[in-house]
């Protein structure tokens, strides 16, 4: 997890949420960085699994769901420039841990 030097409370919440993201996306073979991808998981587009794994699917919409509200809440408290900090925090260390695991490098999270 990255060391978050302001706003500790506001990144582990989103953190934890965007890491069980991508972590149910390896579940469902779901390619994250894909131009309108958060928004086809949030009209219940199943279609974006490589793996048909519904249950797991439902888990990745209800947490994307739950980040975006993370998010705008973060914005309104924190302001959009500690809130863009931290997700580009989350989504350096997300992309870190894939790109281990792949063998390559990868630039794009589902974190907007």
């Amino acid at each position: 997890m990255p060391k978050y030097k302001k706003n500790v409370y506001w990144g582990r919440q989103i953190d934890a949420i965007a890491h069980e993201v991508s972590r149910l996306a390896i579940v469902c073979d779901i390619e994250l960085g894909q131009p309108g991808l958060a928004e086809r998981i949030l009209k219940n587009d199943e279609s974006v699994c490589g793996k048909n794994n519904p249950d797991v699917f439902r888990q990745i919409r209800q947490h994307l769901m739950a980040l975006f509200s993370l998010e705008e809440r973060a914005i309104e408290r924190l302001g959009p420039a500690d809130t863009m900090e931290i997700l580009d925090q989350v989504r350096a260390a997300i992309n870190a841990l894939r790109s281990a695991g792949s063998g390559h490098s990868d630039d794009s999270t589902v974190l907007r």
